[in-house]
């Protein structure tokens, strides 16, 4: 298994289509339990190579992250999937959204904790297609233009902006991929009383060992943070991701600020995005997989109930909401839940999967999947634009899923 991974990175690294990538795998059928392939740059400018140091932004694998946050408050009592979010951001108890002629109709019902769990409450991401999009992306040039100004937004502030645009539907009707896990963040803020990265300190990343995870890398950290370059498919377009600065050193490295997350991380942000804002390495990322693995527990400490796992992880999302899930994605297989990809029925996907599976994946290319049923874990780490889950991702998953 370790040489057809090796394979296979090294031709997309010949290809020019990743500068390098990282490979980390846990299984009880390896014979040390734990595999791990690094291949190419991290800094095509000082050559610095992919190892188990490397620090890379996670983006939306994020997500999972803030889902266990809340997990931790909903099983101490302290929220509730029903609850409002109005209850919590003022600016959500009165909104409109987008009906089909584009008319601006007041929501029938108030967005709750559950629908910006499960993305169902009508939120967006910038995009250039729909209104909602449209607005979405007017706020977060705003908060790009903020930033390191004394006027930078803080993460409640955010959240507050968020709650005044119109949604793209009316809550609870349809799925779409959006801003729901920032505005997470801002009501844990809101509830505890403390910034949301002490929160994820002191519940998560202390307990769990992560010292390499937060929202900034520090200046003694920084030679560790992996480059994000700008994949080939765009750069022989000539488009330029989300039209903000590229390097012009001939490295083709990505300088903006992508969904307001700072690009060096160098300062601790106000904003503190729980959808896209932590840095991590995969040696840290794999203790949280294996504290979800083992049911919440992380070397006899605590951190979820295995009830609380088991919900936080389990099938969700039905009917028509999952087609616009699998609308969005192609996920065919997978249902939504709590900010994860949840595998159901493995004979409709177009990967090797197995029932239960579940994870979820990042803006520059990481890649999270925990396995219940084979006590594995799969996490892969890129730094590409706009990668997400690609070919490169959908045949290591192949390769690895055919060999645990």
């Amino acid at each position: 298994m370790k040489e057809l991974i090796k394979k296979v990175l090294d031709e997309y690294i010949e290809n020019d289509e990743i500068s390098g990538a990282s490979v980390l795998v846990r299984s009880p059928k390896l014979r040390e339990r734990y595999l791990r392939v690094d291949r190419g740059t991290a800094d095509r400018k000082t050559g610095r190579p992919y190892d188990r140091d490397t620090i890379i932004r996670l983006y939306s694998m994020t997500k999972p992250v803030t889902s266990a946050a809340v997990m931790i408050l909903l099983e101490r009592g302290l929220l509730d999937r029903l609850e409002f979010v109005k209850d919590f951001i003022p600016s959500f108890a009165e909104q409109y959204f987008y009906d089909g002629k584009g008319e601006k109709r007041r929501v029938t019902r108030d967005m709750t904790i559950g629908d910006l769990l499960d993305m169902t409450g009508g939120l967006a991401y910038p995009d250039e297609e729909t209104p909602a999009g449209i607005e979405a992306g007017k706020l977060f040039e705003k908060i790009v233009n903020k930033l390191d100004t004394p006027g930078e937004m803080s993460t409640l502030q955010v959240a507050e902006e968020i709650g005044k645009l119109t949604l793209a539907f009316d809550p609870g009707s349809a799925y779409r991929y959006s801003t729901s896990a920032d505005v997470l963040g801002a009501i844990i803020e809101k509830k505890t009383g403390i910034r949301y990265s002490d929160f994820l300190k002191e519940e998560l990343f202390k307990p769990l060992e992560m010292g390499d995870t937060g929202f900034y890398v520090p200046e003694d950290k920084q030679s560790r943070l992996a480059r994000t370059y700008v994949c080939r498919r765009h750069r022989d377009t000539g488009l330029k991701p989300n039209e903000l600065p590229l390097s012009d050193d001939g490295t083709h490295e990505y300088k903006g600020c992508f969904l307001g997350i700072k690009n060096r991380m160098e300062t601790p942000p106000k904003f503190e995005s729980g959808g896209a804002g932590l840095a991590s390495t995969l040696e840290d990322y794999m203790k949280f997989a294996e504290m979800l693995e083992n049911k919440g527990s992380y070397k006899g400490k605590r951190i979820l109930s295995p009830e609380t796992v088991r919900f936080m992880t389990e099938r969700r999302s039905r009917g028509s909401i999952i087609d616009s899930f699998h609308d969005a994605f192609g996920l065919h297989g997978f249902t939504y839940s709590n900010l994860l990809r949840v595998c159901e029925e493995p004979g409709h996907g177009d990967t090797i999967m197995s029932p239960g599976e579940y994870g979820w994946d990042g803006w520059p290319g990481p890649y999270f999947a925990n396995i219940p049923s084979k006590n594995a874990t799969i996490l892969i780490a890129m730094q590409m634009t706009e990668f997400g889950t690609f070919s490169l991702t959908h045949k290591l998953i192949n390769i690895i899923m055919s060999n645990i």
